[in-house]
């Protein structure tokens, strides 16, 4: 996993006041805006989610055998562990798999890491919720487990200031752990119970009734018809299905992808991401997990 690429996101954590505008805006107004003077430079990145077992004697045993070197980014959806920040033991073992420290780590907490977040932030060195830029992209990580499942007070601060800032990016990446977008959808809101890991509700691990199509996708759709790409990774997925697709007709398109481990292999599905930054495109790809 490469250390040495310079974090060059918006970070604000959670009940905490301190910013790191700064180095944020620097990236984000003196970056060239020319495109890259070469041919089909494409980056690839692998969305992996839910990895967690029954217990906490560790995680679904493919992971462990998959070559992450070979992505540029690990963009990680949520629910690593039982309960994967309860003590040191088991988050130095997660840590050891997804080198969580590593700027080009960004993890979406999802309720099952959720136990002692500020002993997590110990070795992602992130808040629960930040931004980081590369490769003329703004990755937005939502934190969707603060507010059941709403994007509210600071954090909605915090992406509303992400997003009305955005100069350089070409493409917008939002990850969280809830499918939260799909609540409020007239298409998508009757899959909930069918789809996603957590039913439709009002608990906490629930996709529960949100204010994302009313605080958050307006902005979305003024990115995209500004002819910035939108593309929204949600990882609690894997129970019911393994992998899903789909497109509004804004042309906002959303992904989710976790794997079971009650499945084999062949079931069970991660997202590739290919990202033409020549072009400006994004291609998602579901392959299953044996196939890494």
């Amino acid at each position: 996993m490469l250390k040495t690429i310079l974090n060059l996101g918006l970070v604000r954590k959670h009940h905490l006041t301190s910013l790191f505008i700064p180095i944020f805006l620097i990236a984000l107004t003196s970056c060239r805006k020319d495109k890259p003077n070469a041919e089909d430079i494409t980056h690839s990145y692998l969305h992996l989610s839910h990895t967690r077992l029954a217990d906490n004697s560790g995680m679904y045993a493919p992971v462990y055998d998959i070559d992450y070197s070979q992505y540029e980014l690990l963009l990680l959806g949520g629910d690593l562990a039982n309960l994967t920040s309860l003590d040191d033991d088991i988050l130095t073992h997660v840590d050891a798999v997804f080198d969580l420290g590593a700027p080009t780590t960004l993890l979406a907490l999802g309720n099952h890491d959720y136990t002692d977040t500020e002993k997590l932030s110990n070795y992602t060195n992130r808040p629960n919720y930040f931004a980081y830029y590369q490769n003329y992209a703004t990755f937005i990580v939502l934190d969707t487990q603060d507010s059941l499942s709403n994007i509210v007070g600071d954090q909605q601060s915090f992406l509303n200031e992400v997003l009305d800032t955005i100069q350089v990016s070409r493409q917008v990446f939002i990850l969280t752990h809830k499918l939260i977008w799909m609540d409020g959808n007239s298409e998508l809101e009757p899959q909930i119970d069918f789809i996603s890991n957590g039913i439709a509700g009002d608990c906490f691990h629930c996709v529960n009734p949100n204010n994302f199509y009313t605080a958050v996708y307006p902005k979305l759709i003024s990115l995209e018809n500004s002819g910035i790409n939108v593309t929204c990774l949600a990882g609690d997925l894997g129970f019911k299905v393994s992998s899903f697709q789909y497109s509004s007709p804004e042309g906002i398109d959303f992904y989710a992808s976790g794997v079971d481990y009650d499945q084999p292999e062949t079931w069970n599905q991660v997202l590739i991401i290919d990202h033409n930054i020549t072009q400006h495109k994004v291609d998602c790809r579901f392959v299953s997990i044996s196939e890494l």
